[in-house]
């Protein structure tokens, strides 16, 4: 795999990360917030910057096929160390919040909690926003939804 190559496929994972999704929004009310430990989330930056270094260095060893080996071993090891550094850097302090729907399901979810974010109490109306893999319970800011 050439360098050229490597800053191609990179290229791809990067286009194909920004592919916007349409999120999902439901609306509910909170009937408990504890504190949680928050899981790291993850923008993929720090995988895409691993994968891309991991793979730089991969492709300057051996030749032929070993060459290549090490590329494909870089780039997953880069990646894998990317994550894992970008999921260390950030607040692990969060909240949990059981929102029960109006459709009537119960969800808990567990987010960061921003310096700048406000605790939403039990009895407030929420919106929950899920877009990929990433959902965030925010204060609803207008008025409820028309139900006709």
């Amino acid at each position: 795999m050439t360098p050229r190559s490597i800053y191609v496929f990179g290229l791809l994972v990067l286009l194909i990360g920004c592919v916007e999704q349409q999120p999902v929004v439901e609306n509910g009310t909170v009937v408990e917030v504890e504190p949680a430990d928050a899981p790291a989330e993850n923008t993929g930056a720090g995988g895409m910057s691993g994968a891309a270094v991991g793979g730089l260095i991969g492709s300057r060893m051996g030749g032929g096929a070993g060459q290549i080996a090490a590329t494909v071993v870089g780039v997953i090891a880069g990646s894998m160390a990317g994550t894992a550094i970008e999921g260390s850097l950030q607040n692990s302090s969060g909240l949990r919040y059981t929102v029960r729907l109006d459709d009537g399901r119960v969800m808990t979810i567990v987010q960061h909690r921003e310096s700048e974010d406000r605790v939403i109490q039990p009895g407030e109306r929420v919106v929950i926003r899920t877009s990929g893999w990433v959902q965030r319970v925010e204060p609803v800011t207008g008025p409820p939804p028309n139900k006709s």
